[in-house]
């Protein structure tokens, strides 16, 4: 094994190929277990090569059968690039000629001949190392600054960014500034080896890195881990607060959905973004109270186990086909919220509680499990009916569940399947939208005889644009007729301005919503019918 074609290079320390990490079939050169070997090694001061690694690279560079030749070794064979060629040393007190500068030494780094090719090795004279390049000077990247440098590095996965320190005595440094760090399985499943040499390889990459640079984003992606041993993300997560991360996304595979994240609020005065995805959350990481700066947060395939979501700093909420509990409603508190968008839950729909500031809001609802059996018959709906399963407090009292949330919204998107019957349930309650001007409605407003779309135009003073996107066939059309809550005068909107009807084909529904609206005087200024791709437009 040759680390460097430097003849004279000695490992500090005893090793063999068989002490080693073995490589799954496959990995290639790229395979994190190259960052893992922990060989540390130096060359006699006398014949050391121009390039070295430093001494605190968390990685060693293994021989493979396609490395270039190594012209400075003893007995190797002639190297079969042109521009490659051994020569014989001038005697001493004797500057070189021209063109017999000794080639650079062999180094296998995977990638680094295509991210780095306009680097030139800086051949020695007379004994003595020419200086390296400083910051900002010389030509082609050697005179990018080392912030632009450490930008660049921060796209690369960080197995890759830490074997840069190999190309040059300035870039040995580079990798522990940089401002994010992706970590990464590279695609690849992982066997209990495999996340063994991932958690040494992370831990050594957190240590090493320098604490006094700032770190903006820290991106966890693993795919499916197949181990006893599981990755140590719990540990990498609580050191990315530590190092003042703005941005922390976790990312694992769908097979590993039950991975459980630690039951521990996080605390970060610096954060601003979470996401989390294919994680289980229990309740606690999911107070944000001491994460004040926290503004945006995205949680997508999880299992919540949480009674409350809550930050009063938070501004941007997107929930993605998770899962919430069946036997309690979680509620999310965020006062400060802007957008909301909650899209495919299931389980029980979290509660909604005040949002003074929102502007917009999407919510689409499929399958949820808010049922009791009562919802047929009607009884369910009845503001003098009582339900552990449907009430918005766990303890049978009526009361809106999303939609008194939502009071404050000027754009709202409130689709469900025509099954999904808790936006019918909450028009009981149903709050008054003194700001909404933009509403589009789906299929569940489609009662027999369109009580929930009378109920929602009476409690919308200002609106001023309708969308209602059927999908469904007509049979849908028929459903139990329920009371809904009324204020009193046919229509509290009278500045509709514009109607627009989005369906498959126009039937009985779209002549039963214009006859309606004709019916109780509602006179609209544009009225717009799209027809799906493939029918024409009316």
């Amino acid at each position: 094994m040759v680390l460097v074609g430097e003849e004279g290079c000695q490992p500090t320390r005893p090793f063999s190929r068989d002490s080693l990490p073995r490589l799954a079939p496959g990995t290639g050169e790229r395979s994190l277990g190259f960052c893992l070997a922990g060989l540390f090694w130096r060359a006699p001061a006398a014949r050391r090569p121009e390039i070295e690694p430093p001494l605190d690279a968390p990685f060693a560079l293994l021989d493979r059968p396609d490395a270039p030749p190594d012209p400075t070794r003893e007995h190797a064979q002639p190297a079969a690039a042109s521009n490659v060629r051994s020569v014989a040393p001038p005697p001493p007190g004797t500057a070189p000629a021209a063109g017999d500068l000794p080639a650079p030494p062999a180094v296998l780094i995977a990638g680094a001949p295509q991210l780095f090719n306009v680097m030139k090795y800086q051949a020695t004279v007379s004994g003595k190392r020419k200086p390296a390049p400083e910051a900002g000077g010389g030509n082609g990247i050697d005179a990018l600054p080392d912030e632009v440098l450490q930008h660049v590095l921060s796209f690369l996965p960080a197995a890759e960014a830490v074997q840069t320190c190999v190309l040059a005595r300035r870039w040995r440094s580079l990798w522990k500034s940089m401002p994010v760090l992706r970590i990464t399985s590279e695609g690849r499943t992982l066997n209990r080896r495999g996340v063994r040499r991932l958690n040494k390889f992370v831990n050594h990459l957190l240590l090493l890195r320098d604490r006094s640079a700032p770190l903006h984003t820290c991106e966890i992606d693993l795919c499916t881990f197949r181990s006893q041993d599981v990755p140590q993300v719990n540990l990498w997560i609580r050191h990315a607060l530590l190092c003042q991360a703005q941005t922390l996304t976790v990312h694992l595979s769908h097979d590993n959905n039950s991975f459980e994240l630690e039951d521990l609020p996080l605390v970060s005065p610096h954060l601003t973004r979470l996401e989390l995805c294919n994680v289980v959350l229990n309740d606690h990481i999911l107070n944000f109270s001491s994460c004040p700066a926290l503004e945006e947060l995205r949680i997508e395939s999880c299992y919540t186990q949480a009674d409350m979501i809550m930050s009063q700093s938070l501004k941007r909420l997107t929930i993605l086909d998770c899962i919430f509990y069946l036997t309690i409603r979680a509620r999310i508190s965020a006062p400060g919220l802007v957008a909301l968008e909650l899209t495919e839950l299931w389980g029980r729909t979290p509660l909604l509680e005040s949002m003074p500031s929102l502007v917009t809001g999407s919510i689409k609802l499929a399958d949820c499990d808010d049922c009791c059996g009562k919802e047929d018959g009607g009884s369910c709906f009845s503001d003098n009916d009582t339900c552990e399963i449907c009430g918005a407090s766990n303890d049978g009292s009526g009361d809106c569940v999303i939609l008194n949330g939502l009071s404050e919204a000027k754009s709202l998107e409130l689709t469900a399947e025509p099954s999904v019957y808790i936006f019918k349930r909450d028009l009981i309650w149903c709050p008054t939208f003194s700001k909404l001007k933009t509403l589009l409605l789906g299929e569940w407003c489609m009662d027999a005889n369109l009580g929930a779309l009378m109920c929602l135009l009476q409690h919308t003073p200002v609106l001023e644009m309708l969308t209602i996107q059927l999908c469904q066939s007509p049979s849908s059309l028929m459903g139990t007729e329920v009371s809904y809550k009324s204020t009193g005068q046919p229509f509290a909107s009278n500045t509709l301005k514009v109607l627009e009807i989005k369906c498959e084909k126009i039937d009985e529904r779209v002549h039963k919503i214009l006859t309606f609206l004709s019916t109780n005087g509602i006179h609209i200024d544009q009225i717009n019918i799209q027809q799906s791709v493939g029918s024409s437009e009316a």
